[in-house]
């Protein structure tokens, strides 16, 4: 048939022939104009004030290329073999600029302002894939077809990552896509210009590179190109990945906001320095006496120790439990969290920092469950995913050495979320309940409701008590609150409402009524537990702050998350959390602490037994009393980057990188320390 039609093309005239193209051509532009009709909104964005106006420099662009695609029929390559040969080498020597430019462009990075060795980073990386494709195949038009394929999948990797959780793509987000698969049904994929243009741009250079013409070259060329592309990878590896390359240039991740590095940097450079930090080094100083001139001042409790109290223990780690009227100034038609906010007999409450903003809950877990901090660990990994393989001492290990009655973890929701199925029973836990192990549970938007996640604590912990007289223990990772928070949900009440005007906003709204919902469980948990006769103790904290539009919370904070300092960043890197007892302690507030921090307290205030390390902590947190993965709060009200060498705490903070290195990654661990003495 094909052959057919091209018998037929050949027969017809000159002029029949340019009719049809003019035809063609006015079809292209036609469905590309109905097309920007119909997906108007796509072309909007907000400006500065919150309004909604046309986002005309891409709209031109997008009608740009569609103009390219119209005119690609008309256009027939009948260049000499020699003008060829000199067109293709600027094709492989100017396609990576191109790349370039188009990816930072659907990224609304400011390329004008790069330092000029950031461009030729970024344009090197481009290189890599491109002459890796021809060192391969020898094909020039594959070699351009498939660098833009990686440009455009990236960018849009990149468009959606930023939409949904404000952080762009890094490395170590390849460890997390079977959990990012799990929820990602919760999310709308909606097209934006973005998205149109860099599709656009993918279409265009498939077209234009039919255009190519170039001869097929022999087989002692294709082995010294590949051989040259070998010593090019070779040599860009071990200056980026080996070498001081990176740092000499000034490329890093910014690790509160990596879209900053994004911004100030280019993507896939950030992208390739992030690539660099998943490599594990020793602390500088590192070595078995180090670690036993550290540890000695502090010994682990017995567990045969019989003054110490053995409570129940129930922990909560609420997802996405934050008070944003704590981070940023508006009003709202009622308290949102009225329990919490009136909870405090015997309770310590306050405020702790994470190391992680919108996702990657699996974090926030690790550090309070381990007593480690991100500080050490290469910036957006997740250990559960890289580095937990095999036993690690953590609080539910103590636990368990203590003799409690099954160590319980529940996530009503996907058991293989950051890989947690392998990962929990390396940290102690004997039982994981997910969300295929409840009945008939009651939903809020389309998450298992804390509601029944509390009735299901309850019920475990009658069980428990039936089967045992030994103390009760459950990790609990609820799901109600999950992003996203944009789809108009028919089954979650909607009582509270933003009051302040200018930040009005739909999304914020839905999220502070999964809030409202998960104090009133909270509340049924507490008025529950507060009733039974066994001392019991339940920590509650949030996991990280809702991943909202950056628009909303530069309403609320009065300037852009963009401009922020770091220390101002560390507003919204803080959870509320509380530890309440139904037995006498002593009531605290703790304006500032961590998650790294927060088991040893609850281990401190209610009388529990201590290892070690929790000791080493407690003691610590009096010098540098909240950290994260991007600095720390110390003593003197100051705040530092963890890597600030002038710091009066710095060696402070070496030491606790080198306990860290111990606890979970040599060999000879220290178990004597991290755990209770058998």
């Amino acid at each position: 048939m094909i052959e057919r039609m091209n018998q037929k093309w050949n027969a017809m005239d000159a002029k029949k022939k340019f009719m049809l193209k003019m035809l063609l051509a006015a079809l292209i532009v036609v469905a590309a104009g109905i097309f920007m009709v119909v997906k108007k909104d796509a072309f909007y964005g907000l400006n500065k004030a919150g309004q909604s106006v046309l986002l005309k420099k891409k709209a031109v662009a997008y009608l740009g290329l569609v103009m390219l695609f119209a005119l690609s029929i008309f256009v027939k390559n009948n260049l000499s073999d020699a003008k060829n040969q000199l067109l293709n080498l600027h094709i492989m020597e100017w396609f990576s600029v191109i790349c370039f430019i188009m990816v930072e462009t659907v990224l609304n990075t400011k390329v004008a302002s790069f330092k000029l060795s950031h461009c030729i980073l970024n344009v090197l990386m481009y290189m890599l894939v491109m002459y890796l494709v021809y060192a391969l195949t020898c094909n020039i038009r594959a070699s351009v077809i498939c660098v833009a394929a990686f440009s455009t999948v990236f960018s849009i990797a990149n468009i959606y990552l930023i939409s949904f959780r404000q952080i762009p793509l890094l490395a170590s987000d390849f460890a997390d896509i079977g959990t990012a698969m799990n929820v990602a049904d919760q999310f709308n994929f909606d097209l934006n210009v973005d998205v149109i243009l860099i599709v656009c741009f993918l279409i265009a250079v498939i077209i234009w590179s039919g255009k190519i013409k170039q001869v097929k070259p022999a087989k002692r060329y294709r082995i010294v190109t590949a051989a040259m592309y070998l010593c090019f990878m070779g040599f860009m590896v071990y200056s980026t990945m080996f070498s001081t390359t990176f740092k000499d240039y000034g490329v890093k991740v910014n690790t509160f906001r990596p879209i900053k590095s994004y911004n100030a940097q280019g993507g896939l450079l950030t992208f390739a320095k992030s690539m660099r930090l998943l490599m594990i080094d020793k602390p500088e100083g590192y070595n078995a006496k180090e670690v036993d001139e550290i540890t000695k001042p502090y010994a682990s409790d017995s567990v045969s120790q019989e003054e110490a109290v053995k409570p129940n223990v129930i922990v909560m780690m609420n997802e996405a439990f934050s008070d944003l009227q704590s981070v940023g100034n508006f009003e709202t038609n009622e308290e949102v969290m009225p329990f919490y906010k009136s909870l405090t007999e015997d309770t310590v409450k306050g405020f702790a920092y994470v190391s992680v903003f919108g996702g990657k809950t699996a974090n926030s877990e690790f550090e309070f469950l381990t007593g480690n901090t991100m500080a050490f660990l290469p910036e957006g990994t997740t250990p559960y995913q890289l580095f937990v393989k095999n036993y690690v001492p953590s609080l539910t290990g103590n636990l368990k050495l203590d003799e409690y009655h099954r160590m319980i973890a529940m996530h009503p929701y996907k058991p293989s979320g950051y890989n947690r199925q392998s990962v929990y029973p390396s940290l102690g836990f004997d039982e994981f309940i997910s969300m295929q192990d409840f009945e008939n549970p009651s939903y809020v938007r389309n998450f298992i409701s804390d509601d029944t996640d509390v009735d299901r604590i309850i019920s475990e912990y009658e069980q428990s008590k039936a089967e045992s007289d030994g103390p009760f223990y459950m990790f609990n990772v609820t799901m109600q609150n999950h992003s996203s928070y944009d789809k108009e949900e028919v089954n979650l009440p909607k009582t509270i409402e933003i009051t302040t005007p200018e930040c009005k906003d739909a999304t914020a709204e839905q999220y502070l009524n999964l809030v409202h919902l998960s104090d009133a469980a909270i509340e049924k948990m507490v008025t529950y537990f507060e009733k039974q006769e066994e001392p019991t103790v339940i920590v509650m904290f949030g996991d990280h702050e809702p991943g909202l539009s950056n628009d909303f919370y530069a309403r609320i904070l009065g300037k852009s998350v963009n401009d922020l300092t770091d220390e101002e960043s560390m507003e919204l890197y803080k959870v509320p959390f509380f530890i309440w007892a139904n037995y006498d302690i002593e009531e605290q507030y703790i304006e500032k602490t961590s998650l790294n921090y927060l088991h040893s307290i609850m281990l401190d205030v209610t009388g529990m037994k201590k290892s070690g390390y929790n000791k080493y902590l407690l003691e610590l947190s009096k010098d540098i009393p909240a950290m994260n993965a991007s600095g720390y709060f110390a003593a003197d009200g100051t705040f530092y980057q963890t890597d600030d060498v002038s710091s009066p705490y710095y060696e402070k903070i070496q030491q606790y990188s080198i306990l860290q290195y111990n606890h979970l990654f040599d060999n000879d661990r220290k178990d004597e320390f991290f755990e209770l003495n058998k």
